[in-house]
């Protein structure tokens, strides 16, 4: 090959490199922050800005005569404008175009609320529409801080004036986990973005139950409570049972923001009396009775027999058998006389004693 061409080639070789470089250095460099805290562009490049003008598609007082839509340049953000809606500028002129560019930088968000990664300029700033439009978000799930759902997720928008974030009523917003979006009704244009709510978990412990009349020894005894989590991340709350102040058993329970959990415990007692239940400060009472001690019946195993039923004839009264005539006894003619001798010698001495016998 004679140099002449090496040389021609080596040309054209740069060239192309250039062109390449050029072609590269003109893409904009989309990155997100991490824990999805962020969206934003390389410092040396421009957000990208999409949108379109209103040139065909409405009337000279601002009505749109079609339904329109226009998409921001990575393609997370739709806005929709519907048939016979008025759109204005600030000033009160037709709407002209629309205009979407993602923020890299928005304003600092609300306490206990974070940005994930969807902040969005919707121009001309002040714009009005009457009725309202909807504004579609498209989320990556991996965006939403750890600990939320997609219920954790709102839509608000920048108040230029107050200088203040504020939050979209929840009726105005549509969360769908299924397709991964979220959509707004808006009235105007400003700053958007989608957050989070972040207040850590902190859990409350009410509806303590205790067993309402009294048990038996041995018996099983239920108690439950419910554990409130008034944060909105999930967190897992440890549950101690004491009774009479003694620590008997413990359960870990997992709670999602704003939701509630029932948790139960089951003991026994071996011994009659009252026991005082404590679960994070929360507490009840309940008695467990003496054991009831009852008599040992014996029962019977032999069967019972029951006598034939006969008839008998009555039995006839017995004879009488005559009784004899009593004989009479005989007089005692000698112990008669006995008695009168003795009777006679008696009342002689008496006589003889007391009237003949001289002192």
């Amino acid at each position: 090959m004679k140099k002449a061409n090496i040389k021609k080639w080596a040309r054209l070789a740069v060239v192309v490199a250039v062109f390449a470089v050029l072609l590269v250095l003109t893409q904009p460099v989309q990155f997100y922050t991490a824990l999805g805290q962020g969206y934003g562009y390389g410092d040396d490049q421009p957000p990208p800005t999409t949108g379109g003008g209103t040139s065909g598609a409405t009337t000279s007082g601002g009505v749109f005569t079609k339904a329109v839509s226009f998409q921001s340049h990575d393609k997370n953000l739709t806005i929709d404008i519907p048939r016979n809606t008025t759109g204005k500028t600030k000033g009160g002129d037709p709407l002209p175009e629309v205009r979407i560019t993602a923020v890299s930088l928005p304003p600092s968000p609300p306490q206990q609320m974070g940005f994930i990664g969807l902040n969005y300029n919707l121009e001309p700033d002040g714009a009005t529409f009457d009725p309202e439009i909807s504004i579609t978000f498209t989320y990556n799930k991996n965006w939403i801080p750890a600990g939320l759902g997609p219920e954790g997720l709102t839509v608000g928008y920048y108040d230029t004036d107050t200088k203040q974030w504020v939050m979209l009523d929840a009726k105005d917003i549509t969360i769908d986990p299924a397709t991964n979006t979220i959509t707004a009704k808006i009235s105007h244009f400003t700053y958007y973005s989608v957050m989070a709510h972040t207040a850590p978990a902190e859990f409350t412990i009410s509806a303590l139950t205790v067993p309402a009349t009294s048990i038996g020894i041995a018996e099983k005894a239920t108690i439950s409570a419910m554990v409130a989590n008034t944060g909105d991340v999930a967190g897992t709350c440890k549950v101690i049972l004491k009774i009479n102040g003694a620590e008997i058993a413990s359960k870990s329970v997992n709670v999602a923001g704003h939701e509630s959990e029932k948790v139960t415990f089951e003991t026994v007692h071996g011994k009659a009396g009252s026991y005082k239940v404590e679960i994070d400060g929360a507490s009840g009472t309940y008695t467990v009775k003496a054991a009831e001690v009852k008599p040992v019946v014996i029962k019977s195993t032999v069967p019972s027999v029951s006598a034939p039923s006969v008839a008998y004839p009555a039995p006839s009264a017995p004879a009488v058998p005559a009784v004899p005539s009593p004989i009479p006894a005989p007089t005692p003619w000698l112990a008669i006389i006995v008695s009168l001798v003795v009777t006679a010698i008696v009342a002689g001495v008496v006589v003889w004693y007391f009237g003949f016998r001289t002192e």
